[in-house]
């Protein structure tokens, strides 16, 4: 029988062991012997590892978990010199074999790492196309509806739109949400071409000209009209637009509102001229500022007297009124934009040409199409929003302009400051002997909220009220028009 503490190979140091073997000390053979590390037993003397039951008593349980490594196993201390090593139970000065070694930690398969990675990857290019998709279809989406949303900051940081371009475009007026979608289709009254002659120009902007000039389908005699011609050479989206205005006027019929006599068709593939019945005074804005008290000069051909302005401000709210039943906004509604005939009558209009004979009343932005924004509410200031309460907000403006005999609103302020103050609430001043009851008109058309702003219909009732008593008043010789009274 083979001696039993010979059977297995003995050592001092690790050094004498094989590789993945480890010197340890076993207390039952009572000395030193190599302990194979994987199989958990004690090297035969040739100091091969075998999986029989030859182990080192006591250290079956001693097996280190190779992804959970304690720092000390069984009270074994490893010295600084791993060479050495002192145990809890045992002597300071006792020298024995190095503790088991703990093997590395074991790469994580690769077919993990991929069943981990490629998910994720795959995940986060998808998200990143989705959003290159959302990109370019929105910025598509800006550019057929040709609305940018960009803003622009003056140095009071108010929010201005830069690009609006569906504002200012000839015509003006265009159906509100509320309306219809198209209107009525009228018979236009087509005018032979040998029957008109032009005579000279009485307006000129940036895509035609507005001549006066006689008819004489109608009689004889000729009646004078206003004819409006597009220049050669403007681009498609002008000549479709000039279509549309014919469309639209002709659906007007209004004793406020410039009628449109008929077109005059040259050829079937150029525009028509539109023909419109003529007003001797001209534009309203011209007509005030030659009856300004500051600047009335003593050869002036009329003269307007505050009576005068009343009736002429109630005729356009009587004009919007027709508009807004009809389902139209305006969206330029200033009086540059009304028309003076006979009597003093007063008619709305949009010639196109306004924006470019008073250019100081809009304002261009970032070389985009020109704002009225001295006219305009803050909402369409903002948010490019144009409804019949915007109309409404514009419709102050115009008392304002008619009772300060047609200067600038804000005059003196730049269009900056302008936005400014609309941002701040701060409204346009009562004018020089304007009444008060005006006044007050004003001030509910330019109410922030715009469901609260005068309706058309009462502000139009209120100027026929005030107009009465004042007619009543001046039998009595009551001095109600004095900027000092009180409504």
């Amino acid at each position: 029988m083979t001696n039993k503490l010979t059977d297995y190979k003995e050592c001092s140091s690790i050094d004498d062991c094989l590789s993945e073997q480890t010197c340890h000390a076993d207390s039952e053979l009572n000395k030193n012997v190599c302990y194979c590390i994987h199989e958990a037993t004690k090297a035969d003397r040739d100091g091969k590892c075998t999986t029989g039951d030859i182990s080192v008593p006591g250290l079956e349980d001693d097996v280190i978990p190779i992804h959970n490594i304690p720092k000390n196993v069984h009270g074994l201390v490893p010295d600084t010199n791993n060479e050495t090593m002192s145990t809890s139970h045992g002597s300071k000065n006792q020298t024995n074999p190095t503790p088991l070694s703990t093997p590395h930690i074991s790469d994580i398969d690769s077919t993990v790492l991929l069943q981990i990675f490629i998910p994720i990857t795959v995940a986060l290019l998808l998200l990143f196309l989705v959003a290159i998709i959302i990109v370019k279809r929105s910025k598509a989406c800006n550019r057929k509806s040709k609305r940018n949303d960009k803003v622009i900051r003056n140095s009071e940081d108010v929010q201005l739109l830069d690009r609006m371009n569906f504002v200012n475009k000839n015509p003006t007026y265009f159906f509100s949400e509320r309306g219809e979608k198209d209107p009525k289709k009228i018979p236009i009254n087509n005018i032979p071409y040998d029957k008109v002659t032009l005579q000279d120009i009485v307006g000129e902007g940036a895509f035609g000209q507005v001549y006066r000039g006689q008819n004489f389908a109608e009689n004889d005699a000729g009646e004078y009209v206003a004819i409006k011609i597009l220049k050669d050479g403007v681009s498609n989206e002008v000549k479709e637009d000039f279509e549309r205005e014919v469309d639209i006027m002709s659906a007007f019929d209004h004793e406020n509102i410039l009628k449109l006599i008929g077109i005059i068709q040259r050829g079937p593939t150029e525009t028509p001229y539109m023909v419109f019945e003529y007003m001797v005074h001209g534009d309203l804005a011209d007509l005030l500022r030659r009856n300004d008290p500051a600047m009335r000069s003593s050869d002036r051909d009329i003269t307007l007297e505050k009576t005068d302005l009343i009736d002429i401000a109630t005729q356009i709210a009587n004009g919007m009124t027709y508009l807004t039943s009809k389902h139209f906004v305006h969206r330029d509604l200033a009086t540059r934009n009304c028309l003076v005939g006979e009597g003093f009558v007063v008619k709305i209009s949009d010639f196109g040409m306004a924006r470019d004979v008073y250019t100081c009343d809009y304002y261009r932005i970032g070389g985009s199409r020109m704002l009225p924004v001295r006219w305009m509410s803050p909402e369409s200031m903002k948010y490019g929003r144009f409804t019949t309460e915007s109309d409404i907000w514009a419709f102050g403006v115009v008392l304002w302009e008619i009772f300060s005999y047609g200067r600038q609103p804000y005059y003196g302020h730049s269009n900056e400051e302008v936005v400014r103050f609309l941002d701040e609430g701060i409204m346009l001043q009562r004018p020089d002997e304007c009444p008060s009851t005006i006044y007050h008109i004003m001030l509910g058309c330019w109410k922030k909220n715009p469901k609260e702003r005068i309706p058309y219909q009462k502000i139009h009732k209120h100027l026929v009220d005030f107009s009465k008593e004042i007619l009543r008043n001046v039998h009595h010789h009551r001095p109600i028009l004095n900027s000092e009274s009180e409504p």
